[in-house]
């Protein structure tokens, strides 16, 4: 063969060699996009993921959501995760890890502040869940002077409150009564119990293991701060962008599931649910349906005035530098307020 024709040879198979690995790159790309489409989008619909930062009767709402289908009916998938406290869920919602977590709106009020491209969208109940409890030697919240108090973290939204309430019932936080902190619901139970503090705050379930207990119901916040929203539900800024559809059937199908619980007709069922959710006896479930079910927010409608507190409060605790408006916190394309 002549050097001109195994020349030819050569040139034309390097040319064949280069439109092979252009097609196969140009496969691997379209196979990636696939993937990457695959990851948001299922056979049910838009993939929405949700941290829930504890385990309660608040989240009845959700319960009925998924246990109906309405997630389904509004064309989202979603799937729930349990993380250890509020922090660790907005962490992943700022990550991306969730599209949508549920926290007290303390903490995202600071977290809005300093930049966090996250949006309140709704809340479950716009009343506070907590309650004050106290060992039986304590009457009334004066009896609290020169007592030991037990809180979560420093200038989270438990601690805000339990300090909010302190000041509304005459007592100065930092001198008539020492602060320590103890942690999640169960050990701030605990110290209670085993006298290291005399008084602490609790949400559900953990406020029926403190009535078991024998401990004293010294107040219930919600009767003193009327405008609160508790559980409130939080959307990664990205996700309300690119996926503005989902956000808004996710509270779609929520609001009608919290029309669903509310109905009188469908107690038994309710009552059922969170014995299956929550691993209750029967009795304990009727007493979470009972405390939560009146503060359940219609329509998953966040209360103007509870996110004023909040914005006021989390200021004059010193965790928040700065301003921040209510516009700069709510989603008002898919919020509903009142």
């Amino acid at each position: 063969m002549k050097k001109s024709s195994k020349k030819a040879l050569v040139s034309i198979m390097i040319a064949y060699l280069f439109i092979l690995c252009t097609l196969l790159i140009g496969c691997s790309n379209t196979q990636t996009a696939s993937d990457t489409k695959a990851k948001d989008v299922s056979s049910k619909g838009t993939i929405v993921k949700v941290g829930l930062p504890s385990s309660n009767a608040s989240y009845l709402p959700l319960f009925v959501a998924e246990k109906r289908d309405l997630f389904q009916k509004h064309h989202i998938n979603v799937s729930f995760t349990q993380v250890q406290g509020g922090v660790t869920a907005l962490r992943g919602l700022q990550t991306g890890d969730f599209q949508v977590i549920s926290s007290l709106p303390e903490s995202v009020i600071t977290g809005v502040a300093q930049g966090a491209n996250i949006k309140m969208i709704g809340t479950l109940d716009n009343q506070s869940m907590y309650s004050i409890y106290s060992t039986q030697d304590i009457k009334s919240p004066q009896d609290l002077k020169g007592k030991v108090v037990a809180t979560n973290r420093p200038g989270n939204g438990t601690d805000i409150q339990l300090r909010w309430w302190l000041k509304k019932n005459g007592l100065d936080p930092n001198k008539d009564v020492r602060i320590i902190e103890a942690g999640e619901n169960s050990t701030r139970l605990q110290t209670v119990m085993s006298g290291q503090a005399q008084m602490t705050i609790l949400s559900q379930p953990t406020d029926l293991k403190a009535d078991a207990a024998g401990l004293k119901k010294l107040a219930l916040m919600r009767d003193e701060l009327k405008n609160y929203n508790h559980n409130m539900l939080l959307a990664n800024g990205d996700f309300l962008k690119n996926q503005p559809k989902a956000a808004k059937g996710f509270m779609d199908a929520v609001a009608e599931a919290t029309d669903y619980a509310k109905n009188p007709q469908n107690r038994d069922e309710m009552v059922q649910l969170l014995m299956d959710q929550l691993n209750m006896k029967k009795e304990d479930a009727q007493k979470s349906l009972d405390f939560v079910l009146p503060a359940l927010a219609d329509k998953g409608e966040a209360s103007v005035e509870g996110i004023k507190w909040a914005i006021d409060t989390t200021k004059q605790a010193g965790t928040l530098k700065g301003n921040v408006s209510i516009n700069q916190l709510v989603d008002e394309t898919i919020s509903q307020t009142n």
